[in-house]
């Protein structure tokens, strides 16, 4: 290879690398925040987050700017970031998107699934029932996540997708903030309902199952006594 060329796959390789390590950054910041490892309030510095990540500056201001479009971290001029409050009325405007986008992602899914996403809903509804027998958390949020993307395929619309990207974050906090790492027998059977529903291609029941989720989440805002 020409010494040209090899400056050309040096610099083709540069973008990538740094991409990656913006987006382990990310993937590290926001677990640690949505697990409230990170609490609410938290100051967040740029320059200890480097130093501990063993990433460079520049790679995690990225990631922290893409965790404040997502709110999940807030910018106070001339005093840096805060991992952004929880408030009620915030939890409130949450639920109301997750309500119209998950309608349609419902819809959507029951209707245009394939025979094969139909069979995954049933395995993963089924799987779903273990982790909530033996109270397996780590095994629900994994199928919980599988469950999402798979809702997403199932659509076949991509601006679906990156709406549900938006607010996931969010959904995870939330679960963290109100139930830690315990799992909730209405939470989890209300996503099996859901799963049993989509892998029958039954819009009304996945419905009907998703306001059931809703509902209870609703009722949750407040019980934390978490508020910064």
């Amino acid at each position: 290879m020409s010494k040209a060329a090899k400056k050309y796959k040096a610099r083709e390789r540069e973008p990538a690398e740094a991409e990656s390590l913006t987006t382990r950054a990310y993937s590290v910041l926001e677990e640690m925040i949505c697990t409230l490892q990170l609490p609410p309030g938290t100051p967040v510095s740029e320059a200890e987050l480097s130093s501990q990540l063993g990433i460079g500056r520049t790679p995690v201001r990225e990631a922290m700017q893409r965790l404040a479009r997502e709110r999940l971290l807030l910018v106070l001029p001339r005093r840096g970031c805060i991992v952004t409050p929880i408030r009620p009325d915030e939890e409130v405007m949450l639920i109301e998107t997750r309500r119209a986008i998950e309608t349609l992602v419902m819809e959507t899914a029951a209707a245009r699934a394939s025979d094969s996403e139909r069979r995954q809903f049933g395995e993963i509804a089924a799987r779903m029932k273990t982790a909530l027998r033996t109270q397996d958390f780590d095994a629900f949020a994994q199928l919980d996540a599988e469950f999402n993307r798979l809702c997403v395929a199932a659509c076949k619309n991509e601006l679906v997708g990156s709406m549900m990207q938006v607010i996931a974050p969010l959904n995870r906090r939330f679960w963290f903030t109100h139930h830690g790492r315990t799992l909730s027998k209405e939470g989890v059977e209300a996503h099996i309902e859901i799963a049993f529903a989509l892998s029958r291609g039954d819009a009304r029941a996945a419905l009907s199952g998703t306001e059931r989720l809703l509902r209870y989440v609703e009722s949750r805002i407040g019980q934390s006594g978490v508020t910064a």
